[in-house]
């Protein structure tokens, strides 16, 4: 019977986490966790007893998609590095919910989610400038750096061209550090 209920909420947790995920992709200002009751199909109760907050939820997602970018760098070939980079910014660009929940952090908060970021970034790095598929100067903090600019131009109210603008600078940007 314990069994069965921890396998219970294993279920509703990930339930939980894949309804957030969803979420964070559309273009609201934040996500309340009474939204992810509903999308979940579970009980707010259910929902508060595995997330205490929407920064709590964020936090999870966000440590979710870390490791899926962990195995990801692993299992990427070292040329294809910065096809790598793309999607962790397109990510960037269409989960703005989250991006957002995260700039509300503490400063210490985002500085720690940094350094896992770029811990899990820096090891594919490394081994396509010694591929020689990315440029040889290019230090793990330039990740951080560009990270900030895409989110600098995603962010800003300038009407320049929208999030295509944005797409096209990051590409830009990527073929930049092409060796």
């Amino acid at each position: 019977m314990l069994s069965s209920r921890r396998t219970d909420a294993r279920r509703n947790r990930e339930v939980i986490l894949q309804a957030a995920d969803e979420a964070f992709t559309e273009d609201v200002e934040l996500v309340q966790l009474s939204e992810i009751a509903r999308r979940s199909g579970l009980g707010r109760a259910t929902v508060y007893r595995h997330f205490s907050d929407r920064y709590a939820l964020g936090l999870a997602v966000a440590e979710s998609k870390l490791h899926m970018l962990r195995e990801l760098v692993a299992d990427t070939a070292d040329a294809d590095f910065v096809e790598v980079l793309a999607e962790l910014f397109e990510e960037q660009i269409s989960r703005r919910p989250l991006v957002r929940l995260f700039r509300e952090l503490p400063a210490a908060d985002q500085r720690r989610y940094v350094r896992q970021l770029l811990a899990v970034l820096t090891p594919g790095l490394r081994r396509a400038q010694a591929a020689g598929a990315v440029r040889a100067d290019v230090q793990p903090t330039d990740l951080a750096l560009i990270c900030e600019m895409v989110e600098g131009a995603v962010s800003s109210h300038l009407p320049v061209g929208g999030i295509e603008s944005v797409e096209r600078v990051v590409e830009v940007m990527l073929a930049g550090l092409r060796a």
